[in-house]
């Protein structure tokens, strides 16, 4: 039986959990102080802190860290990372120093190798930060200044797609899947036969204003330079947009909640972010001449009955519509580590091309 340490840290917390083999038999969401933190220059002055409140949930759930068979990590800095694993090595370590846009993901590998060179065991990070499977055309974005960067939110959509694809009976690698993970951002990505080749984040979400369509693009950019907005108000309406934009919330239960008390503009913006994230789903079908088995819905919001009916409602003539709510990340990470383990998948090892390739 493996024992296993799953590290997942966050902006302001650290999720970590104690599995055996693929059971999870105990899960904390480790809050760190906001206040100390914000004084800290680097996240890596994070470190101590975070490694004080992982020591204390192995001393609350008296788990031995002697007995531990491996450690896996969110994380790996960014760039251009392989899906899978990746063993922990300085390299890696190194990268996560050095990359150019820190984030607190990135403590958790450097976290993990401490922590298993002293006992002695491997540790990996698996379907890192930073995944880049995308097909050649998808990265073009028609600005030749500005190529498009992979990005999606691989390590849950990956899990969710392998979800789906033992629900349709098979492996991930035998289909066609769709996932569309449906949070406070959100990311529609095409997984063909297990490659992740394109995703998109366009639509908008509870949190997030999506691509900027061309029609209102002349206007975004006239504004950008207006002298109205500094740098800073145009991030906030990016990353604040969407539900929260329009109604001043992103809790989809409250926007549920004032749409059954009669609220017509709340339904009118909730009805425009399910017509978005439905373009963004048959704008993936697409990468895959509309060859698709699978489309799988995934993320905090998957558990809203009113989205998910809204949702299949218009792209469930695609494909059929599997319901993975919430979050796989942990039980990705820990089930990743025992494939790993098992051999039967080999880790990458990081490097310039980050093609080593090897068995534990």
């Amino acid at each position: 039986m493996y024992k296993i340490l799953v590290l997942n840290p966050g902006s302001t917390s650290t999720k970590v959990a104690y599995y055996e083999d693929s059971v999870n038999v105990c899960e904390q969401n480790l809050a760190v102080d906001r206040k100390v933190i914000s004084g800290m220059k680097n996240i890596f002055d994070q470190m101590d802190l975070r490694k004080e409140t992982i020591q204390k949930f192995l001393d609350e759930e008296h788990i031995d860290p002697k007995e531990l068979s491996f450690i896996v990590s969110r994380g790996g800095g960014g760039g251009n990372l392989r899906a899978g694993g990746y063993i922990i090595d300085e390299a890696l370590v190194q990268h996560c120093y050095d990359y150019n846009t820190p984030h607190a993901s990135s403590l958790g590998p450097v976290i993990a190798y401490e922590m298993a060179r002293q006992l002695g065991i491997p540790a990996f990070i698996y379907d890192g930060e930073g995944v880049n499977e995308f097909i050649d055309v998808a990265l073009l974005s028609g600005f030749k200044e500005f190529p498009i960067a992979p990005g999606s939110h691989t390590l849950n959509a990956k899990a969710a797609a392998r979800i789906g694809a033992a629900e349709l009976g098979g492996k991930m690698e035998d289909y066609n899947i769709v996932v569309c993970h449906l949070g406070g951002g959100t990311s529609t990505s095409a997984h063909c036969k297990g490659r992740l080749i394109d995703s998109t984040s366009d639509g908008y979400s509870a949190e997030r204003a999506g691509g900027v369509p061309f029609m209102a693009l002349i206007g975004f950019v006239a504004g950008c330079f207006s002298g109205k907005y500094t740098h800073r108000d145009i991030l906030k309406m990016i990353m604040g947009g969407g539900l929260m934009g329009y109604l001043g919330t992103s809790d989809l239960r409250e926007v549920e909640r004032r749409i059954d008390e009669g609220d017509e503009f709340s339904r009118l913006i909730f009805d425009g972010m399910v017509y978005a994230q439905a373009k963004d789903i048959g704008a993936m079908s697409t990468t895959m001449d509309m060859d698709v088995d699978a489309i799988v819905l995934t993320g905090g919001m998957a558990h809203s009955k009113r989205l998910v009916d809204a949702l299949t409602a218009r792209v469930g003539k695609i494909a059929p519509v599997i319901v993975a709510a919430g979050s796989h990340e942990m039980d990705a990470l820990a089930n990743g580590g025992i494939r790993l383990m098992n051999r039967e998948e080999k880790y990458h090892k990081f490097g310039k091309d980050n093609s080593e390739d090897a068995y534990v």
